[in-house]
C-alpha cells in the first residue's frame, strides 16, 4: 500500500513538473509552481526530490523509461529489420498524435543540456542507449541479408536525427506538411535506401 502511494505521488509530481517545464521552462520555473499544480504540500515534494534540478533530472529519466519501454515492446513484436524500423517510426508518430507535449519537452531538455553538465551527461547517456537500439536493428538487417552493407552506427544516427525532426512540428504548428506525412516519407526513403534490391 505504501509503495503504491509512493509511486502515485512520484507520478503526480513528475506530471506537474512536465506541465510547468513546458509552460515556463527550467530556469523560469520554481518548486512553488510544481507545488501549486500538483496540489501537494511543499514538504511532500521535497520528501521525494531534494531540489528543482533533482526533480527535472528525474523527469528526463521518466521520459526515457516510458518511451524506451514502449519502443522495445513495439520492435520486439516484429520479425524483420525492415518491419522493426517501420514499427519504430510508426510508434513515434502515434505518440506524437497522442501527446505532442512529449516531443516539445525534448526541446527544453536539450536547452537545459547546454546550460548544465549534469543534464548534458544524462541526455548523452540516454541518446547513446537509444542509438544502440537502432544500431542493433541495422546490424540484424545486414546479417540477415535484408539490408545493404552500410555503417550501422552512422545509419542509426541518421534515423535518430530524422525521428528528432518531429520536434519541428511542435514549434511550427501551421506547417504545410503534416507530421505523419513527414514520417511516412522518411520511412519510405530510409527503407528504400537500405533494402537490398532483388538482383543484388
Amino acid at each position: 500500500m505504501k509503495e503504491n502511494l509512493k509511486n502515485k505521488r512520484e507520478k503526480q509530481i513528475i506530471h506537474s513538473a512536465l506541465h510547468v517545464a513546458l509552460n515556463k521552462g527550467f530556469e523560469n520555473s520554481r518548486m512553488d509552481d510544481i507545488v501549486k499544480h500538483s496540489n501537494l504540500s511543499k514538504g511532500t515534494i521535497y520528501y521525494y526530490y531534494r531540489s528543482k534540478k533533482d526533480l527535472y533530472l528525474s523527469l528526463v529519466d521518466h521520459w526515457f523509461i516510458e518511451y524506451s519501454t514502449g519502443v522495445l515492446d513495439t520492435i520486439n513484436k516484429k520479425n524483420t529489420a525492415s518491419n522493426q524500423l517501420k514499427a519504430l517510426f510508426a510508434y513515434f508518430i502515434d505518440q506524437y498524435k497522442k501527446s505532442p507535449s512529449t516531443f516539445k519537452i525534448m526541446i527544453e531538455f536539450w536547452r537545459m543540456s547546454r546550460l548544465d553538465k549534469d543534464f548534458n551527461t544524462k541526455l548523452q547517456k540516454i541518446y547513446s542507449q537509444f542509438l544502440d537500439y537502432i544500431t542493433e536493428i541495422i546490424l540484424s538487417g545486414i546479417e540477415d541479408n535484408e539490408f545493404i552493407d552500410v555503417n550501422p552506427r552512422i545509419t542509426a544516427l541518421s534515423i535518430l536525427i530524422n525521428i528528432e525532426g518531429i520536434k519541428w512540428f511542435t514549434i511550427f504548428e501551421n506547417s504545410d506538411v503534416e507530421a505523419h506525412e513527414y514520417m511516412d516519407t522518411i520511412t519510405d526513403f530510409i527503407l528504400n535506401g537500405l533494402k537490398k534490391k532483388s538482383n543484388e
